[in-house]
């Protein structure tokens, strides 16, 4: 007999470490190792709706080693073990299966509002409180079997939770239904600016700078607690009236860098986000660095008053054709979008630029 794991959903996680448990406490030890347990462990470890609710043993015991020393206090038969076991996993099993069917009770699908790579995004509304959210759905990330994507995504999703700023998409819950990992947001209704600036065209340069602040004051805000976007571009950024702003779709990496990795394999930059993206992050999708987002907000603010790309070699000719534009906008807007180096290296330093130029001009 050989130790098989079940589907790496937190359902299945369980079964795995309840299952390879039992055998390791009947005799079964080269079933069932250390790296193995310390690998399921630490996954149900780091996904907080079932942390609190853990068996104590399994929060307390690191190896197998010490399991062996618990287990043999419980009881002094394998049926005995075997028993206790299922009297302690069972009812953690019963309740994340019931739980998920009850969320999916809860909610109703109203529509689709967005794809991509990542999945999909959907309104969904809540029966009983009658309220809509968004929802995220993530493909499932096990389809490599590399299970460690499973942990991965629940820390990075955790981490969304400290975003807490008027101008940021606001993350109520993460969890799994079935095998797909989701999040639940805030739903905004408004425009992406992709929209916008097909609707509307253009933007004046001061109502621009005003966004701009806006925008960047969420930056440095997720900065300051250690998370970098890596991902600003016009569709990532919801306006509605009356001046209410969001970015969204702080990325986490496990998607994140493979898309920025397809993005290498493209030909040109005729991409979603391609013009966007800085430069250091194209050639190092791992990289976790906040000029990148610098660069990006100077790209999108590019686009909103020209109406194009930052591409080429005349990106400061084109400025200077913008009604409005001056040496001293157009000298924030470059230095943005300079080499990683010469930019400028923190979102409070553009913010200082902003708001003087804002002073100067209005």
């Amino acid at each position: 007999m050989t130790f098989e794991q079940t589907e790496p959903t937190l359902f299945g996680v369980i079964e795995s470490l309840k299952e390879g448990l039992v055998l390791y406490a009947t005799g079964n030890s080269t079933e069932f190792n250390n790296d193995e347990y310390r690998r399921l462990r630490k996954i149900l470890l780091s996904t907080e709706q079932l942390s609190n609710k853990l068996p104590e043993f399994i929060k307390q015991y690191r190896s197998l080693d010490e399991f062996w020393g618990y287990i043999k206090e419980v009881s002094g038969s394998y049926a005995g073990r075997r028993q206790y076991l299922g009297e302690v996993f069972n009812p953690l099993l019963d309740e994340l299966e019931t739980g998920n069917a009850a969320m999916a009770n809860d909610y109703s699908e109203l529509e689709v509002i967005g794809s991509g790579g990542f999945g999909e995004v959907k309104r969904m509304k809540h029966n009983l409180l009658k309220m809509d959210f968004a929802f995220k759905f993530f493909s499932p990330i096990f389809a490599n079997d590399d299970e460690r994507n499973l942990e991965r995504f629940f820390r990075e999703a955790q981490i969304l939770f400290r975003l807490n700023h008027q101008n940021i998409i606001k993350i109520y819950d993460v969890g799994l239904l079935g095998n797909k990992p989701f999040i639940r947001m805030e739903l905004f209704e408004g425009k992406n600016l992709n929209q916008v600036l097909k609707d509307h065209g253009r933007f004046p340069i001061n109502k621009s700078i005003d966004l701009m602040i806006e925008l960047a004051d969420a930056l440095r805000h997720a900065h300051e607690i250690g998370i970098v976007h890596r991902d600003i571009r016009p569709s990532n950024i919801m306006i509605a009236r009356p001046r209410q702003v969001r970015v969204i779709d702080f990325g986490l990496g496990i998607y994140l860098e493979n898309e920025l990795t397809s993005r290498l394999t493209r030909t040109g930059h005729n991409i979603a986000g391609g013009h966007f993206t800085a430069p250091e992050l194209i050639n190092n999708p791992k990289l976790i660095d906040s000029r990148t987002d610098i660069y990006s907000l100077g790209a999108v603010w590019y686009n909103l008053i020209t109406g194009s790309v930052p591409a080429g070699s005349k990106l400061k000719e084109t400025l200077h054709s913008v009604e409005g534009m001056n040496d001293e906008i157009a000298e924030i807007i470059l230095k943005c979008l300079e080499d990683i180096e010469g930019r400028y290296q923190s979102m409070q330093d553009l913010i200082s630029a902003l708001t003087k130029v804002k002073s100067d001009l209005f």
